[in-house]
C-alpha cells in the first residue's frame, strides 16, 4: 500500500475529509509522529457545495463526471453547501516545508499543484504521489496526460505508475535536488546560445554587406573601364576628325594659293593683252598717219 511505500518519516501531516479511526490507527502504526487534520478541501476556501455519494471514498468538492461511467451504481446523495478549506490556505498553514506531497483525492490534484507552485516551499518538494483517473473523474479535472506533462515541465520524472486499481492509477514522480541549478544553467546556456546566434547573424549580415560592397566595386570598375573605352574610342574619332580637318585646311590653303596664283596670272595676261592692244593701236595709228 502507499503508506508502506513512503517509508518512515519524523513528521507527517495527513489531511482527511472525515475522521476515520480505523485508517488513522493504520497511519499511526507507520508514522508515530503523524498529525491528523480533518478538513474538506476545495479549490478555494469558503461556503460551497460538497458532493457526497453512496460511495464515500468519492466524496469531493467538484461534481462527478467520468465517475458515473466507471461506477454505474454511483449515486449523489447530498450537495449542500458547507465551509471548505482551500488548498492554498492549507499550504500556508504548514509549519514546515514538505519534501513529499501525497494527493489521494483526484479532484484536488490539479488545483493543489497550481497552489503548490506559488508556495514559498515549492522548490523543496522532491517527490509527488498523485492519484489520477483513467478518465477525468470530476468536472474541470484535466486528463492524466496533461497533469503528467505539467509535472515533467516542472522537472518531475515519472518513476512508478501503480495500477492496483486501473481506474485510479497512482503516479510517483521525483525531482532531482539539482534540478533548479540545472534549470539556471540551461537558461544561461540558452541565453548564451541566443547571444551567439545574434552575433553570428550580425557577422553574416556584415559579410553579406561586404560582399555586396565588393560586387558594387567590381561593377563600378567594369563601368569605369567601359566608360574609359568609350572615351578612348571617341578620342580616336576626334583625332581622326582633327587630322581630316587639318588635311582639309591644308587643301583649302593650297587651293587658295592656286586661286591667287591663277588670278595673278590672269591679271598679268590681262595687263599684257592691254599693253599689247595699246601698242598695236599705236602702231596702227602711226601707219595710218604715214599713209
Amino acid at each position: 500500500m502507499l503508506l508502506e511505500a513512503l517509508g518512515p518519516a519524523e513528521t507527517a501531516l495527513f489531511v482527511m475529509p472525515t475522521a476515520n479511526s480505523e485508517q488513522w490507527h493504520e497511519v499511526q502504526g507507520l508514522f508515530p509522529q503523524a498529525v491528523q487534520k480533518v478538513a474538506k478541501l476545495a479549490d478555494a476556501s469558503g461556503e460551497q457545495p460538497y458532493y457526497a455519494f453512496n460511495l464515500p471514498e468519492f466524496n469531493a468538492s467538484q461534481p462527478a463526471s467520468g465517475l458515473y461511467t466507471l461506477y454505474p451504481g454511483l449515486e449523489l446523495e447530498d450537495s449542500s453547501s458547507q465551509p471548505l478549506t482551500g488548498v492554498a490556505e492549507l499550504l500556508s498553514e504548514l509549519e514546515s516545508q514538505p519534501s513529499t506531497l501525497v494527493v489521494e483525492q483526484p479532484e484536488l490534484v490539479w488545483p493543489l499543484l497550481q497552489a503548490l507552485k506559488s508556495h514559498s516551499g515549492y522548490k523543496q518538494v522532491s517527490e509527488l504521489w498523485l492519484r489520477v483517473g483513467a478518465v477525468p473523474l470530476y468536472q474541470g479535472m484535466p486528463e492524466a496526460s496533461e497533469i503528467l506533462n505539467w509535472c515533467q515541465d516542472e522537472g518531475f520524472e515519472l518513476q512508478v505508475t501503480r495500477e492496483d486499481d486501473p481506474d485510479l492509477p497512482l503516479l510517483q514522480l521525483t525531482r532531482h535536488p539539482f534540478y533548479d541549478r540545472w534549470q539556471e544553467q540551461a537558461q544561461r546556456a540558452a541565453k548564451l546560445a541566443k547571444q551567439l546566434k545574434a552575433a553570428q547573424a550580425a557577422i553574416e549580415a556584415a559579410h553579406a554587406e561586404k560582399q555586396q560592397w565588393l560586387t558594387q566595386q567590381e561593377q563600378w570598375q567594369q563601368d569605369q573601364e567601359a566608360l574609359q573605352a568609350q572615351c578612348d574610342e571617341q578620342r580616336q574619332k576626334i583625332d581622326a576628325l582633327q587630322a581630316d580637318l587639318a588635311q582639309q585646311k591644308a587643301l583649302h590653303s593650297a587651293l587658295m594659293d592656286l586661286h591667287k596664283d591663277i588670278n595673278k596670272k590672269f591679271e598679268e595676261q590681262h595687263e599684257f593683252i592691254k599693253e599689247a592692244a595699246n601698242a598695236l593701236g599705236q602702231h596702227i595709228t602711226r601707219r595710218t598717219a604715214d599713209l
